[in-house]
């Protein structure tokens, strides 16, 4: 991939103002939600009636197609100046696939703009760093989620201010049952941003979902021999993550929030709680990192 020196002047001032405009355009479908009534910014709470009104409201502010102009500006920009394999990592996302539904369509034009911003940053050398340190209780956190859009930073916002109130056992236990709302949102976000055709996973429990990601991410364990083998190291990492997956998910069922469980856990302590978030924290940071190698 070029280094900022190999780019001229005059590209690297286009590709800058590209990434403004690219933010500028995520606003504008942060505000057509909010004309909508949707202050939560997830698509997920659109309403047939919203629909109805999204139509009458592009009409108008035209939201949803100036970010497919961007993406298709990006595109020709990127046809035209960078080489072959930095334009297929640019162009990765195209706008427009899976499904003819409004939230669809904001869905994917968001992970479209979302994925070439990054790609441009890190082309010209300005992407920040995942910090190394737990973000874990820090306002605004989780920043590895934030870059590549794979949950929207109000939905996320939502299950951080959950989970950084332990106090009481009414609080562990919200806050057990946001941190597994987070990993299974981030997985089928990391899902539909590796592989923008894929479809029939919105359903599937976590198990499910590792499995179906994990061949989409997994790096290949005989590529190179300090991985350890097929039996060892990296592979090994990576198989005893379905424990992690699936105690994430049990620990919510029994004693979290959000399954009926009409028993308070009077035992329930920080520590099994921070357990939970510091592997939710892991397994994001792993599948955010191995999606920004393999497709940004």
């Amino acid at each position: 991939m070029p280094t900022p020196t190999d780019l001229s002047a005059s590209i690297v001032t286009k590709l800058r103002r590209f990434i403004r405009q690219g933010q500028e355009r995520l606003e504008g479908i942060d505000a057509l939600l909010r004309r909508l009534g949707v202050e939560s910014l997830n698509t997920a709470d659109l309403t047939f009636e919203d629909s109805m009104r999204a139509i009458f409201d592009e009409a108008k502010n035209h939201a949803i197609e100036k970010a497919r102009k961007w993406v298709a500006d990006v595109d020709e920009y990127a046809k035209g100046y960078l080489l072959e394999d930095v334009r297929r990592r640019v162009t990765r996302h195209p706008d427009g696939l899976g499904g003819e539904e409004l939230e669809d369509h904001i869905d994917n034009a968001r992970i479209a703009i979302h994925s070439r911003i990054e790609s441009m940053k890190q082309l010209i050398g300005e992407a920040s760093p995942t910090p190394a340190g737990a973000e874990r209780d820090a306002t605004g956190g989780w920043t590895h989620l934030r870059e590549l859009g794979l949950i929207e930073d109000a939905v996320l916002d939502g299950y951080l201010s959950t989970m950084r109130s332990r106090r009481t056992v009414a609080q562990r236990r919200a806050a057990i049952g946001a941190a597994k709302e987070l990993v299974e949102a981030a997985m089928k976000g990391a899902i539909h941003y590796a592989d923008p055709t894929a479809t029939g996973f919105e359903k599937d429990e976590m198990p499910q979902l590792w499995k179906r990601l994990r061949t989409l991410v997994q790096e290949d364990p005989t590529a190179d021999p300090a991985l350890g083998g097929r039996d060892i190291g990296v592979a090994k990492t990576i198989s005893g993550m379905n424990n992690v997956i699936t105690g994430i998910a049990e620990t919510r069922n029994k004693v979290g929030t959000g399954h009926g469980n009409p028993a308070a856990p009077k035992k329930l302590q920080e520590s099994h709680v921070l357990l939970v978030i510091d592997s939710a924290h892991t397994m994001t940071r792993f599948i955010t990192g191995r999606l920004n190698e393999l497709f940004t």
